[in-house]
């Protein structure tokens, strides 16, 4: 890993530690930034600002995380947490099902459309 992307998380780590969620969440974006392929940032990310009900961004957050991991179970659990949280119950209940197939070991991109 990069000493700076490692930094910057380990920022973000304490500023979550401490309740400062803002904070926290503007490090996890640094972290993606610094390495938008770093899947653990954009679930940190996703995460915060879900918490910070910020839930346009933490979908976004979360569906580049899937793009990422295609087939992580935490991945589709986070997002249909979002989306139930932003009153998308459709979406919500499509990506628990997809979290399902994902921890039975199948693939859930071959669920839905």
């Amino acid at each position: 890993m990069n000493p700076l992307l490692d930094e910057t998380m380990e920022g973000a780590h304490v500023a979550l530690a401490m309740g400062d969620m803002a904070a926290a969440a503007a490090l996890y974006r640094k972290a993606t930034e610094i390495d938008p392929a770093y899947a653990e940032g954009w679930q940190a990310l996703g995460m915060a600002l879900v918490k910070l009900d910020q839930l346009n961004e933490a979908i976004e957050a979360l569906q580049k995380l899937i793009q990422l991991k295609p087939k992580d179970q935490l991945a589709y659990s986070s997002l249909s947490l979002a989306f139930g949280r932003a009153g998308r119950i459709a979406e919500a209940e499509e990506m628990s099902a997809k979290a399902k197939v994902a921890g039975w070991g199948g693939d859930p991109t071959k669920i839905g459309a």
